[in-house]
């Protein structure tokens, strides 16, 4: 079974071309939302290993999706992409369960993703 991979960004376009990037090595096994909320109901009917969070969400924001998954065993470890770059201030990424290697500022190149993706699955 390939590894199972959310992402999640309210902006259609960079969800969609990051979703299409990945389907290219067909390597995942990938899904997407528009929203935390909706990722979170998508993850409740099958779990995600890894789920990519944008930061500014609607509604509620991506370090509390990041929060949810997590408590819920829906998704154990997130990568944050994010165009936000003032986010620091407000969110701790290490009380998240994240590194920095896990942090990628938009827009960023898709085979740093991919390649950290790869590496998180490997390792669980």
């Amino acid at each position: 079974m390939p590894p199972r991979v959310m992402i999640i960004d309210d902006e259609e376009h960079i969800r969609s071309s990051l979703v299409g990037f990945l389907e290219d090595f067909e390597e995942f096994d990938l899904r997407s939302a528009h929203s935390a909320e909706e990722a979170l109901e998508q993850l409740r009917l099958e779990p995600a290993d890894v789920c990519v969070v944008d930061i500014r969400l609607p509604a509620m924001n991506g370090a509390e999706f990041i929060r949810a998954a997590a408590e819920q065993g829906l998704c154990p470890r997130s990568i944050l992409h994010t165009g936000s770059t003032d986010f620091r201030r407000y969110i701790d990424i290490g009380e998240l369960g994240l590194c920095e290697e896990d942090v990628f500022q938009k827009p960023c190149d898709g085979m740093a993703i991919l390649e950290r993706i790869r590496r998180i699955v490997r390792t669980g």
